[in-house]
């Protein structure tokens, strides 16, 4: 087998700004293994948040082990120290070669139905008139995910509330102190926000989510930063509504799979998020959205130079080729 690693910077059309740092390139590690002539290919989201860079995450995936190409479970398991981003470039290029080797969709190769997924599509900090003049833009997009990092941004929500017939989802990042946030929470909640993500630090713990969870109800509250893999998500249950997957986060589609069974096991609701990536890593979770309530699948949405193509972007919707694998090839 052949073993490819590369690095790429994409950028995006405005600066992505969150509660934490902003920025507008983001280097991304694209996986390819190739096998009597079929390539599957997988993509690396590196973030400082989680300690980890695209030369340390390409340097990584360069000493990838796999005798086995068909023992995906195998082969994860023997690449098991690889960074969490870098499990999740391996995971998808197996399961991309294996599904186009037997000439099917990933979905299917998973034994699910076609997704076809409705996402939500994010609005970055940025002035107030700034996000009010996206927000008329994107009039026909049914979801609108805002990004806030304070007070400040919770009245830029109530401008876009005023106008705006999108369903308003708000993730602060962790940007609130618990004392705050059940406030924030409520005022949110009296917006008509339908889910608030992340409002305070994971550090302060699963308590701090609850009392937020409470000041927000009914409205959902979901867990991101606090939630990185299954054995994260039974110490939150009763704390939270429901949980974000990230296959970044994860390590891939089989832990997100993991979080997923386990979080519907304990009663919560499932989100399908993202960091900023291409369509090829998009992909990869785009092909497990039917299992979930919620998708976050616009990272692929907001570049201006996505290197690959497969799958479309319809005010929010994406569309799946026909193609087998993860359905998405370099242009």
């Amino acid at each position: 087998m052949e073993t490819r690693v590369r690095i790429v910077t994409v950028l995006t059309e405005r600066t992505f700004a969150i509660a934490r740092s902003s920025a507008d390139a983001f280097e991304r590690v694209i996986l390819e293994l190739e096998e009597r002539g079929v390539v599957g290919r997988g993509e690396a989201a590196p973030t400082r948040y989680y300690g980890q860079s695209a030369g340390g995450v390409a340097a990584a995936l360069e000493g990838v082990e796999i005798p086995d190409p068909w023992d995906i479970e195998g082969a994860l398991a023997k690449n098991e120290h690889l960074p969490p981003t870098a499990r999740a470039a391996l995971d998808a290029a197996l399961h991309d070669l294996a599904a186009r080797r037997l000439g099917v969709p990933l979905y299917r190769l998973l034994g699910l139905a076609r997704p076809e997924p409705t996402s939500a599509y994010t609005l970055a900090i940025a002035e107030p008139e700034t996000t009010v003049e996206e927000a008329k833009r994107l009039s026909s997009f049914p979801i609108l995910k805002m990004k806030v990092g304070g007070w400040r941004d919770v009245e830029t929500v109530r401008a876009v509330a005023a106008f705006s017939e999108a369903e308003l989802w708000v993730d602060a990042n962790e940007a609130f102190s618990p004392e705050e946030a059940p406030d924030v929470a409520t005022e949110l909640k009296s917006l008509g926000v339908r889910v608030i993500e992340q409002p305070v630090p994971a550090s302060a713990g699963p308590e701090a989510l609850r009392r937020t969870t409470e000041a927000a109800h009914p409205v959902p509250v979901v867990a991101d930063e606090s939630a990185i893999v299954a054995g994260d998500v039974p110490g939150l249950a009763g704390c939270v509504s429901g949980v974000n997957v990230k296959l970044a986060k994860c390590g891939g589609v089989r832990g997100a799979l993991a979080m997923i069974h386990t979080a519907r096991a304990l009663g919560m609701i499932v989100m399908l998020g993202c960091m900023v990536e291409t369509s090829l890593g998009i992909s990869a979770a785009a092909h497990i959205s039917g299992l979930v309530d919620l998708v976050d699948l616009d990272g692929a949405m907001l570049l201006a130079d996505d290197p690959f193509e497969g799958i479309g972007y319809e005010e929010g919707r994406l569309i799946f080729s026909d193609e087998p694998g993860l359905g998405v090839r370099p242009r």
